[in-house]
């Protein structure tokens, strides 16, 4: 009963706010089944005008506290069940195709030799003196070609070329320690070659590419954009690229390859020495992948026989210190 009183007061109220006429004082005199009915009463010139505020039927303000009959209140029910099992059986086909992408981009020991896979040979250092110290090696990665058909295609096709678009003496941009390198960047040719512009190497990203990959395992390969030719190797899991890169291969062998490259970067990516892709293939299939590994080759360290070691010597200049044949 209060609350019904409290609702015809709120309703009549903000009807009499809208009303033209400037009132002084308001007072309710009586709420009927059909109408409510307001009155105006004038201090300066004592006479009473009634006013018709709003008029409604008390009837459609059903406040009551009866369970009202629902006729279809079963059929209701067993829909609400039909729609909620359809949506279940929704997000568990969901869930399971995520499963099998992320069993995808895993570390295995054991490669498939049916899977698409590829080799490319990288150079760290610079080739100066008679003998530049430089470290070879050799990642092998498998392709996602039922994922990205199309895109997998551009990508072994550049590996194989000797010619433009190749990615041969395409260099590594940005190393970013333990996180993430930028390699393929075709802009930036090897030393001593002036570089231009290139042309957009994937024309088939946004239509094929599943944003639902994770970077779920270093060694990851994705895309670093959806045009040009440059793409991603992580060196952990990176959980912030997932989304933004489409990912479209792994890295099977090579792994020591992976923490020499991540140590060559800077905090703000910029690269301590050159590395650069210098040769790339396909494994035939049907071939193992580990009939393809490469040895990583790395300067011997000359102070590691007892070269070139750093001996302070014994001199009058550094008597006065203390630091005699340290």
């Amino acid at each position: 009963r209060h609350s019904r009183r409290r609702a015809v007061a709120a309703v009549g109220a903000l009807a009499l706010q809208n009303l033209a006429c400037p009132f002084r004082a308001l007072k309710a005199l009586h709420s009927g089944h059909t109408q409510i009915t307001y009155t105006k009463t004038s201090v300066a010139e004592r006479s009473h005008l009634t006013y018709q505020a709003i008029a409604f039927s008390a009837g459609s303000m059903n406040f009551t506290t009866r369970k009202r009959p629902r006729k279809n209140a079963w059929k209701d029910l067993q829909s609400e069940l039909e729609e909620r099992e359809k949506l279940e059986e929704q997000n568990a086909a969901k869930l399971k195709k995520l499963d099998k992408l992320k069993a995808r981009v895993c570390i295995v020991d054991e490669p498939n030799p049916e899977a698409r896979h590829a080799f490319m040979d990288f150079e760290i250092g610079r080739r100066m003196g008679r003998d530049p110290l430089l470290t070879k090696g050799r990642l092998i990665v498998e392709l996602f070609d039922d994922i990205m058909p199309r895109t997998v295609d551009t990508f072994v096709e550049m590996l194989r070329s000797e010619h433009e678009p190749t990615y041969r003496g395409s260099q590594v941009s940005k190393i970013f320690p333990g996180f993430y390198c930028l390699a393929g960047d075709r802009d930036i040719r090897m030393e001593g070659v002036s570089s231009h512009q290139r042309e957009n190497a994937f024309r088939s990203v946004e239509s094929e590419a599943n944003w639902q990959v994770p970077h779920l395992n270093p060694g990851i390969l994705s895309l670093s954009d959806l045009r040009s030719s440059r793409f991603n190797i992580t060196f952990r899991k990176a959980e912030e690229l997932d989304g933004w890169h489409a990912v479209f291969g792994k890295v099977v062998y090579g792994f020591d390859l992976l923490k020499v490259i991540s140590e060559q970067g800077n905090p703000n990516g910029e690269p301590k020495q050159p590395v650069i892709i210098t040769e790339g293939g396909v494994i035939p299939s049907g071939t193992h992948p580990r009939e393809f590994l490469k040895k990583l080759e790395q300067p011997e360290d000359p102070e590691a026989h007892g070269y070139n070691k750093k001996v302070m010597r014994y001199s009058s200049t550094y008597r006065h210190t203390g630091l005699i044949g340290h």
